[in-house]
């Protein structure tokens, strides 16, 4: 885990980035080629919230799995949840919501997320 602090527990900010991966796995289990999308449409998701909550510490070489959840998508925002939980004894080490934004790369202003992409997404 990128580092640990003194105490060996991996810092809490490093949970966000964890999250961010999920959403990429997440990105590839339901065929949305992210990369593909933002270089055709000139279109990409911008994060603009993040809320975690942090239950227990995560210690060097736990291995753990990330639920993702499509909490909600509107016309140009959506909202992911998600936990992270020990794999073996399943605890929650911490939960995330995440707003993020499509947005227009050229204007950089919202822009709506179209009913196919919607579609696509919202796999759960």
């Amino acid at each position: 885990y990128y580092e640990l602090d003194p105490q060996g527990v991996m810092p809490y900010a490093n949970h966000v980035a964890f999250f961010d991966q999920a959403i990429t796995a997440y990105f590839k289990h339901v065929n949305y080629d992210y990369l593909s999308d933002i270089e055709e449409t000139k279109k990409d998701f911008h994060t603009v919230q993040v809320l975690v909550q942090y239950n227990k510490p995560l210690y060097f070489d736990q291995d753990i799995e990330i639920g993702v959840k499509v909490k909600e998508i509107g016309n140009s925002s959506m909202t992911w949840i998600m936990g992270m939980f020990l794999k073996e004894a399943g605890d929650l080490v911490s939960s995330c919501e995440a707003v993020h934004v499509y947005t227009d790369q050229t204007t950089m202003k919202p822009t709506p997320i179209t009913d196919e992409l919607k579609a696509k997404l919202k796999f759960n």
